[in-house]
């Protein structure tokens, strides 16, 4: 093997990485997937809200939303790969901040004495979490790519 030839299979194999990280980014950022789990999420978030009988039917309407995606999301994926730390770390503290956005807007709903602060709260999740999705997107990638593992 000459050195033009490893060079070349060097090459070759970082094109590949590249080309799973593409398709990786691509599927994490589905569109679909956002839709469906924002949906659940807003299910279970505002059920608090509702009477005992629908507040049931609604978390396991929601939760059934939320855990199919994953399931179907996971299943179509064509590059399957374990987190890293670091990535871990970011989803963990977007998820807390999340949780703290909500209960802080439920409680601000409470103490405006309005009736649904949680279907409220819910909602201001929702969107946050959309907006979210969007503006992190390159600072997930960076990450994702930092770590250079596929």
């Amino acid at each position: 093997m000459t050195t033009y030839d490893a060079q070349t299979a060097l090459d070759a194999i970082h094109h590949r990485q590249e080309q799973t990280l593409d398709g990786y980014m691509r599927h994490a950022g589905s569109r679909p997937q956002l839709i469906v789990s924002t949906l659940g999420l807003f299910a279970v978030c505002s059920s608090f809200d509702l009477p005992s009988p629908w507040k049931t039917a609604a978390v396991l309407v929601g939760n059934a939303l939320v855990l199919g995606g994953l399931f179907v999301y996971k299943r179509r994926a064509p590059v399957r790969r374990k987190a890293t730390g670091p990535e871990v770390l970011v989803y963990a503290a977007v998820g807390v901040l999340l949780l703290v956005l909500f209960w802080a807007v439920a409680i601000g709903a409470y103490f405006l004495h309005l009736s649904a602060r949680h279907t409220l709260a819910a909602a201001v999740t929702v969107l946050a979490i959309v907006a979210v999705s969007y503006a992190l997107r390159p600072f997930v990638e960076t990450i994702v790519r930092g770590n250079g593992q596929a």
